[in-house]
């Protein structure tokens, strides 16, 4: 069996030396085609037995890498870049791990190690797939971050090489370089975008490299291009969901859409924990403890059997598993609190008001707002007349006057409205959406900020109808904000067009991430209808 080592370089006589001689003796013959060195790249080649082969640099990195492989002999390749290098005895290991692991495979990965080159800092740690058999239609194809094809398609049958069996350090990345590298790479992959060939693939580069630059908005926009075809065939696949979830978890308003994100990723990639424990965040954001305790549980079963290896590595350290259990034990908790409200609305249905009084307390329902939903649930019974009178005793100040002007006995005020948007989730989790239209309605009576701040409550809820009523006469002057709650309400109604109404408002007046999302999901609707 031979094996042949691929470069394809470019002014690299400052690193080319170090991985070069990492190499001594592993392989069997050494490929290096020069793109154009002004440097003495080409006489540390030759100094190492290199055979140099010259091609133009054509601003296309499969190019190079084809002519690499043209010349290449052997019946395995390891492609190598000039700014990799194996670690100190690590390269005896190639030829012992082709021959184990290579049996039945055409493509083979290992662990690269990504090291800040300013610094020697790990940034990263990942599997490339760099050793490939030679076979017929063996090529390259992308402009950059270039991916291995047989006749055009993905390799198929692919093996992993554990990190104690090979490994490889890379320093090509640092802070003082990146930028520089990010903006190269942007100019590339929008060469390739434009030659209308581009690959399936090409929205995650973009969204990997404008969020390099630091672009949130063209990060989500290429990401949601990319999570929105589906789970890729290839190493580190994950990486526009990860952007995804990053970025709109510094997004409260973007809930909705973060949710989305992660149910897509834990159906993409259900072999890695760190999704789920993203979405039974997610889940237990919108009052759904349940689900995100089975997704959190989940999440960590994963990380005990070591799943997300090969080509979608892990990321769920030690650090990530002690926080999820702590917020498990909080969401356990919060679920016998749940089981609380059940017995409520139960005992409540059932007419036992002095029962629920005496539970009232001497139990946390005393707290936030139970005891005003319960007064809720009483409201109207003839029989609950005389509990209701000291249920009203024992609301908290703050409470009793929300109750107040909830009767209409009082007006509101700017503190009223407050305290009513941060009671009225707990009251509709207790009483049922289909009973809190009363809740919506004393909302009506509330300044634009107010019923806009109890709008984003019922929303949270998945309250539309309710949220919508509040948002029913939007003045011109409202923001983009409200004009977007109005949209996404429509949206998750089914009214198509007038949510794409609202959603064009308000992208025209404060453009987001969110609004451009809805609206293609809008497109996407309109076509599979």
């Amino acid at each position: 069996m031979r094996i042949s080592a691929c470069y394809i370089v470019r002014n690299e006589a400052a690193k080319l030396e170090r991985s070069l001689a990492s190499l001594e003796g592993a392989v069997d013959e050494i490929i290096v085609v020069d793109t154009g060195s002004s440097d003495d790249t080409v006489k540390i080649a030759e100094a190492h037995g290199a055979q140099v082969f010259h091609f133009p640099w054509q601003d296309d990195f499969s190019a190079a890498r084809n002519v690499s492989l043209s010349k290449a002999a052997g019946d395995w390749i390891l492609v190598v870049d000039a700014d990799e290098y194996f670690p100190e005895g690590m390269a005896k290991n190639i030829r012992p791990a082709v021959e184990r692991y290579g049996a039945d495979a055409d493509l083979l990965l290992f662990m690269r190690r990504e090291l800040d080159a300013d610094n020697g800092k790990l940034l990263l740690e990942l599997y490339v797939p760099r050793i490939l058999r030679r076979v017929e239609g063996l090529a390259y194809e992308g402009i950059i971050h270039e991916e291995p094809c047989h006749q055009g398609a993905d390799i198929e049958r692919i093996a992993v090489i554990p990190p104690d069996a090979l490994l490889m350090l890379h320093t090509g990345y640092s802070v003082s370089l990146s930028r520089a590298k990010g903006e190269r790479n942007l100019a590339l992959l929008q060469k390739e975008l434009a030659s209308g060939r581009p690959r399936d693939s090409i929205y995650m580069y973009l969204a990997e490299t404008y969020d390099g630059l630091d672009d949130e908005e063209n990060a989500l926009k290429y990401a949601w291009f990319d999570v929105n075809g589906g789970r890729k065939n290839l190493v580190f696949a994950s990486r526009s969901y990860r952007i995804l979830l990053r970025i709109l978890a510094n997004r409260p308003e973007a809930y909705h859409e973060r949710r989305k994100a992660a149910s897509l990723a834990v159906r993409d990639f259900p072999e890695l924990p760190e999704f789920h424990a993203e979405y039974a965040e997610c889940l237990s954001l919108g009052g759904d403890y349940r689900g995100a305790v089975r997704e959190g549980n989940k999440a960590l079963a994963l990380a005990k059997t070591g799943a997300g290896t090969g080509m979608e590595p892990s990321r769920f350290d030690e650090a990530a598993k002690t926080i999820l259990a702590e917020r498990l034990e909080r969401w356990i908790h919060l679920l016998h609190i749940e089981a609380d409200e059940v017995r409520l609305q139960q005992t409540a249905k059932a007419g036992k008001w002095q029962e629920l009084l005496q539970q009232s307390e001497q139990t946390v329902w005393k707290q936030g707002g139970r005891l005003f939903a319960l007064l809720f649930l009483m409201e109207g019974d003839d029989a609950a007349k005389e509990a209701s009178a000291l249920a009203e005793s024992l609301l908290p100040p703050e409470m009793a006057a929300i109750w107040k002007v909830y009767n209409k006995s009082i007006p509101v005020d700017e503190h009223v409205e407050k305290v009513y948007g941060r009671l009225i989730g707990d009251v509709v989790r207790l009483v049922g959406i289909q009973k809190a239209e009363p809740l919506a309605a004393a909302a009506r009576a509330f300044s634009e900020e107010g019923k806009y701040m109890t709008a984003r409550v019922f929303m949270q809820e998945e309250a539309w109808e309710l949220a919508l009523s509040l948002l029913e006469k939007l003045p011109e002057s409202a923001s983009g904000e409200a004009f977007a709650m109005k949209g996404i309400c429509f949206y998750h109604l089914g009214a198509w067009n007038d949510a794409k109404r609202f959603l064009l408002r308000a992208q025209d007046l404060s453009p987001s991430a969110e609004t451009s999302s809805y609206l293609r999901w809008i497109e996407e609707a309109a076509e599979n209808a």
